[in-house]
């Protein structure tokens, strides 16, 4: 009977480790993100999923080697679309606000959806956390919801993902908003014809709906 006891709490240790160790190995891996910028600053914006460990809306400001930033912010200010992948990591960083160093490529355009390599092995160092929201327990909206980042005389707008069906937003203003921001709409297109109404220039830097259908 002993020896039987024992074996089960062998077994409860050992399945827990698993669980534990899945858990963990859940958080590391590929997390891509799409590039904007607040002037001279670079940021980067976790590109979430529903699904974990991908569940989060995370923007942090990073930092390049100077001419590989450059590059990068004379990109941005021409319009294009920029995708950050690093190698892998453990989201929990980002989660967490450390502040840590990666290897990574830039894309113009979706690295996922035929994006075009700029830059490969670059060393990226993600240097503050400046927004952070978990996608859990989440409610279909009947409004379009936003939270404001403002980075010295640049501000932004960040749409709260909703239950499905939602999207993903990150729009820039002229001037800053009080947050957070409510408007009666359901979809970008509609969220970006009622601030226009409102007399509010935003300007859309990244959309994405085809994930949160």
């Amino acid at each position: 009977m002993r020896i039987f006891f024992l074996q089960l709490l062998l077994l409860c240790a050992t399945s827990l480790h698993s669980e534990q160790t899945e858990h963990q190995h859940n958080y590391i891996g590929s997390h891509g993100m799409v590039l904007f910028n607040a002037g001279d600053t670079l940021l980067a914006s976790h590109l979430p999923l529903y699904r974990p460990p991908h569940d989060y809306q995370l923007v942090y400001q990073l930092a390049l080697p100077a001419a590989a930033q450059q590059a990068l912010l004379t990109s941005l200010r021409s319009g294009q679309q920029l995708t950050l992948l690093p190698q892998d990591f453990d989201l929990r960083q980002m989660i967490e606000g450390k502040v840590f160093h990666l290897s990574a490529a830039v894309y113009q355009g979706h690295f996922e959806r035929s994006g075009r390599l700029l830059l490969d092995n670059v060393q990226v160092t993600f240097a503050r956390q400046l927004y952070s929201r978990p996608l859990q327990q989440l409610t279909v909206a009947f409004a379009a919801h936003y939270d404001a980042i403002n980075i010295a005389d640049s501000h932004f707008l960040l749409h709260r993902i909703a239950a499905a069906p939602s999207f993903d937003q990150i729009l820039q203003l002229e001037q800053p908003l009080a947050a957070p921001l409510i408007l009666p709409a359901t979809d970008a297109a509609t969220a970006l014809q009622q601030l226009s109404t409102k007399g509010i220039h935003a300007r859309q830097l990244y959309l994405e709906t085809a994930d949160f259908q």
